[in-house]
């Protein structure tokens, strides 16, 4: 199975994986989340802002009773009332009462019946809380709702006289106990903070909806997304066509569709080549298959009579198929991830000549010239040898078959890395050629199979190297850079 079929098997089985794995789907996460972070902010909203006015009501309410009582401290002590300069949002009223709690003196306006009546209630509700013995825990009464009103109250009690409006300190037989209760009407801040809290409440439901709404829409829109990039993605590793091409509501869906139709098509055209080379393959063992069974039938025979010429050509027959069968058990090695390449260190320059003399003898069939020019005799790097001598064979192969003369090996030190240049005086290369020349499966003019010079590019880099090729009309040169051992 091919890795876009599998690719596509996977992608149709996911929804059934998602859920035997207790998996979140997508959708769910994009509703959720962004629900979630909307409900706690608002949450949090809510919070601070009734802990904030419970705050201000709170502290606006106490300030302005304490100015009111630090105002009757001051009359009881016989000093003189000064202006108040604390500034609250709240006014605040005050109510003498004696022992028996008959109110003795209010401070509201003439006319506020309202403040008159709570005044009366103040009186009786203390006198029952004294009743029932707990008065003296009334310093600080708090919030008291009478008639859905509500007020914030705090107690004091004096010894003196009554001075119309307030007590003043005597300790002789005419002195009598007072309290005086302080208060201020905090409803209307109270009604302002439930009015607020119901908008925030309602403005809260309200986006709410509307968020979900969105969320819910935009969920569908990646679901459907997903399931329309999931079936191309199954149509094309089942190597089925697509029809018109689909366009995704989200971009990034679109690149992933482009890139995978790109892979699709790159694994098309791999396997065409593929194809080709084992045809190419096939060709390339039948006709020395076929030359050497002819031979070999021919001396079986009797039929030829130069034993040691048939020979000669069934060796060298028999050295093409070495060469090919090679060529594939390597490229077989390097395909295979798991596969490690054997590094040790080898000195550069005796590498290149051993590959030189065993191509020496095609050489001086074609009248060739091997002109060896190393930097330095111990130049040491670390390599596969095998895998590199390989590389290297099949670029100075090349050479030999294309050169008309000459065959030049450099090598050129650099500071982190050695480049040697292999050069040879045959024909220049066309820019067609020069583009395709390292794909696997790309056979040139009087090439042979077509995986060398990929499989060399493959070799040089595994170890962390780089193949070029520059080519004039007298001159063809491919270059290999390998790093340098680190001393």
């Amino acid at each position: 199975m091919s890795l876009l079929k599998r690719f596509g098997a996977t992608a149709s089985n996911s929804p059934t994986k998602t859920k035997k794995n207790g998996r979140l789907r997508l959708r769910t996460t994009l509703f959720l989340q962004p629900f979630t972070i909307l409900l706690f902010s608002f949450g949090l909203i809510f919070l601070l802002f009734n802990g904030a006015m419970h705050y201000v009501i709170n502290s606006q309410a106490d300030k302005a009773i304490e100015s009111q009582f630090h105002q009757l401290d001051r009359l009881f002590m016989g000093e003189s009332s000064v202006q108040n300069t604390t500034r609250t949002i709240f006014s605040s009223t005050y109510v003498i009462v004696d022992q028996e709690f008959k109110v003795q003196y209010v401070s509201a306006a003439l006319g506020d019946e309202e403040e008159a009546y709570f005044s009366e209630e103040i009186a009786r509700y203390a006198h029952q809380k004294d009743e029932e013995k707990r008065l003296s825990d009334m310093d600080n009464i708090g919030k008291v709702t009478l008639d859905d009103t509500t007020y914030m109250v705090k107690m004091a009690t004096y010894t003196g006289k009554l001075e119309k409006y307030y007590i003043k300190k005597n300790s002789g037989k005419r002195a009598q106990t007072y309290r005086v209760f302080v208060f201020v009407d905090v409803s209307p801040a109270s009604y302002l903070s439930w009015w607020l809290n119901s908008s925030l409440l309602l403005l809260m439901v309200i986006i709410g909806f509307i968020a979900s709404l969105f969320i819910y829409l935009t969920g569908k829109r990646v679901d459907s997304a997903f399931t329309s990039l999931k079936d191309s993605i199954t149509r094309l590793g089942k190597r089925q066509k697509l029809g018109k091409k689909e366009e995704l509501p989200y971009e990034e869906f679109n690149d992933v569709m482009m890139t995978v139709a790109k892979m699709s098509d790159m694994i098309d055209a791999n396997q065409r080549s593929q194809q080709l080379f084992f045809q190419n393959a096939s060709h390339e063992l039948r006709t020395p298959l076929m030359s050497i069974q002819g031979y070999a039938e021919g001396l079986k025979e009797g039929v030829l009579k130069n034993s040691k010429e048939a020979a000669g050509i069934i060796y060298d027959e028999s050295q093409k198929m070495t060469e090919l069968v090679d060529d594939i058990l390597t490229l077989s090695k390097l395909e295979t991830i798991q596969t490690k390449i054997n590094l040790e260190r080898v000195v550069l320059d005796n590498l290149l000549y051993d590959v030189s003399w065993r191509l020496k003898h095609k050489a001086d069939e074609r009248g060739l010239v091997f002109e060896h020019d190393f930097h330095d005799d111990n130049c040491e790097l670390v390599l596969d040898e095998t895998l590199m001598e390989r590389a290297f064979l099949n670029i100075i192969s090349n050479a030999v078959r294309y050169a008309k003369h000459t065959i030049t090996l450099s090598t050129e030190l650099l500071e982190d890395k050695v480049v040697v240049h292999i050069a040879n005086d045959g024909p220049e290369i066309s820019k067609e050629t020069q583009e395709h020349i390292f794909e696997r499966f790309y056979k040139g003019e009087k090439g042979q199979f077509g995986i060398g010079l990929s499989m060399t590019k493959d070799i040089i880099e595994r170890h962390g190297g780089q193949i070029s090729l520059r080519s004039q009309a007298d001159k063809t040169t491919f270059s290999v850079a390998l790093p340098l051992v680190a001393d």
